[in-house]
């Protein structure tokens, strides 16, 4: 679970945004003016009717960022937006493909 600070809050507008996208997913980033990274994911009910895979979908990239999070630029939001395609990839390649599009977007110290 990411801690209060680090969540993005109900309403938050992703007007001026940079983006990268996969067929397995969709990454939103936006400059938010603070010294804290903060992380929303969307896992629509097209991706699975079941609430329980698409909690094990939130809780794996939730992770996923956590750990990523210590190498990354602050003063971010950062959007995830699942898509269906996401269930035919195991979880290495799932984090490989976050990663690399996190680098893409300049978020990642490297």
């Amino acid at each position: 679970m990411f801690k209060r600070e680090n969540r993005l809050i109900l309403g938050t507008k992703f007007n001026n945004f940079r983006s990268a996208s996969t067929p397995q997913f969709n990454l939103k980033v936006k400059k938010n003016g603070m010294g804290i990274n903060r992380f929303g994911i969307v896992v629509s009910k097209k991706v699975d009717k079941r609430a329980v895979v698409r909690n094990k979908i939130k809780r794996l990239f939730r992770e996923a960022l956590i750990e990523l999070n210590r190498n990354m630029f602050t003063g971010n939001d950062i959007l995830l937006i699942i898509k269906k395609e996401i269930i035919s990839k195991t979880k290495k390649e799932e984090l490989i493909l976050l990663e690399n599009s996190l680098e893409k977007l300049a978020i990642i110290k490297r």
